[in-house]
């Protein structure tokens, strides 16, 4: 159930922030912006709840994903810090919350992946069917509506 929480908030703050960046910018979204974008939507619209069902075959997929969203996270504090900002202390401290829940959840899908002992059809025993299913719903419309919308 963590790991479902803590992939799905790591997406969806990364999406959150792409997203305000690039409304703030007005300018079209760059390259590093569009793939940070593409890898925070299928983090917090699929795998997060893959682990609910699939602990690793969750941390599998969001491996990719997270490995962009680190790399996102680097060079856009690089390039904010670059520029003459209005708020660096703002963006630095938003920046390195970010990229810490990013990290943590590298470090939590690369442990899982290569934990032997854990089969791969194993979920997450605590809660029952019914709130699994629930809980895969909510990320599943957000990436759903997103889609939709954009």
């Amino acid at each position: 159930m963590t790991r479902y929480l803590l992939l799905f908030l790591t997406g969806f703050a990364h999406a959150l922030l792409i997203l305000l960046y690039t409304d703030l910018t007005g300018d079209e979204a760059l390259f590093y912006r569009r793939m940070g974008l593409m890898a925070a939507i299928p983090l917090f619209a699929f795998a997060s709840w893959l682990t609910l069902f699939s602990m690793r075959l969750g941390a599998l997929v969001s491996l990719p994903s997270l490995l962009v969203l680190v790399y996102w996270n680097l060079r856009t504090a690089e390039h904010s810090m670059g520029q003459a900002a209005a708020f660096d202390t703002a963006i630095a401290i938003t920046h390195l919350v970010a990229g810490l829940l990013a990290m943590v959840a590298l470090v939590t899908s690369l442990r899982y992946v290569f934990k032997t002992k854990l089969p791969w059809g194993a979920g997450t025993p605590s809660p029952g069917l019914i709130l699994k299913l629930l809980l895969a719903a909510i990320p599943v419309t957000l990436g759903t509506a997103y889609l939709l919308y954009t």
